[in-house]
C-alpha cells in the first residue's frame, strides 16, 4: 500500500502545455472530496491570506510542502513578490517550475537544509502539516523554520487538522463507507495527524514566535472546515 509520499509523487497533469490555475488545484488533489476548491474559492483564500500578512513586492516568501505551487500562483497574479516553494514530490515541484518559472522551487523535505542562506519575510503552509509522518516531525519543521525568519516576519500554517475535532472528521467521513472497519482499512497507512491549539501555540511561543493568532478558514462552506483551523504568529 502506497503512503502519502508516494501518492503525491505520481500527481502529473495530463497536459504538459496549459498552465491554469485549476490545472494546478487538480494536480493538488483539490478538486475532489470534502475538501475541493473552485477557483473562486481559491482566490478567496488567498486574498484573505494577503491581507493577513501584508505581503508585499519586496518580500522573501517561501511555502512548505508547495505541491504545484498552486498557491503561489494565485499569490503572483496579486503581488509580484520573491517567492520559493519546497515539496518532496519532485513530480509536483516540475509542475510547479513550468507554471511559473521566475519562482525558486526545490523538491525536498521539510526539514532539509535548504534555503538556508535567506531570510524570510513569510512562511507559510497550506494543508500540509497533516501528512506528516508525526508530531515530533512537525515541531522540528517549526523550529527549523522559525530561524529562517526575519525579525517581524510571519508564519502562517493554514489548514490544520483540529486535535477537538478528530472524532467528528472520522465520523463524517465513515459515512461514505460500507463500515467503519472499510474506512480504516482503506486509509490504513494514511493517517492524518491532528494538532492540539494549546500545545501548538506553546511550541510557537518557544520558538520566539508572538502575536499568536488562531483563525477560521476564509471560505465558509469550505468542506474541512468544521474541522481545520489557521494560525499566524509574529517574529519577535
Amino acid at each position: 500500500m502506497d503512503n502519502w509520499k508516494q501518492i503525491w509523487s505520481k500527481k502529473q497533469l495530463s497536459s504538459t502545455e496549459h498552465r491554469s490555475l485549476n490545472d494546478l488545484i487538480v494536480a493538488d488533489g483539490f478538486d475532489t472530496g470534502v475538501g475541493s476548491y473552485d477557483e473562486d474559492s481559491w482566490r478567496k483564500m488567498v486574498v484573505d491570506f494577503l491581507n493577513r500578512t501584508k505581503l508585499n513586492e519586496a518580500a522573501n516568501v517561501l511555502e512548505l510542502g508547495c505541491g504545484s505551487g498552486a498557491f503561489i500562483f494565485a499569490l503572483n497574479e496579486l503581488v509580484q513578490a520573491r517567492y520559493y516553494g519546497l515539496d518532496y514530490s519532485s513530480s509536483l515541484i516540475e509542475i510547479a517550475r513550468l507554471a511559473l518559472p521566475e519562482a525558486d522551487f526545490i523538491a525536498s523535505e521539510a526539514s532539509a537544509p535548504v534555503f538556508d542562506d535567506i531570510s524570510f519575510d513569510i512562511i507559510f503552509s497550506h494543508s500540509v502539516f497533516q501528512y506528516f509522518p508525526n508530531l515530533d516531525y512537525a515541531n522540528t519543521v517549526i523550529e527549523r523554520w522559525c530561524k529562517n525568519i526575519k525579525q517581524g516576519g510571519m508564519l502562517v500554517l493554514l489548514d490544520l487538522n483540529d486535535k477537538n475535532h478528530e472524532d467528528n472528521y472520522h465520523s463524517e467521513r465513515m459515512l461514505a463507507y460500507t463500515s467503519p472497519d472499510d474506512y480504516y482499512d482503506t486509509y490504513k497507512g494514511l493517517e492524518h495527524l491532528f494538532f492540539d491549539k494549546a500545545s501548538l501555540v506553546s511550541k510557537l511561543k518557544a520558538c520566539g514566535m508572538t502575536s499568536i493568532e488562531c483563525f477560521d478558514h476564509a471560505v465558509i462552506d469550505y468542506g474541512n472546515a468544521n474541522f481545520r483551523f489557521n494560525i499566524s504568529c509574529v517574529k519577535t
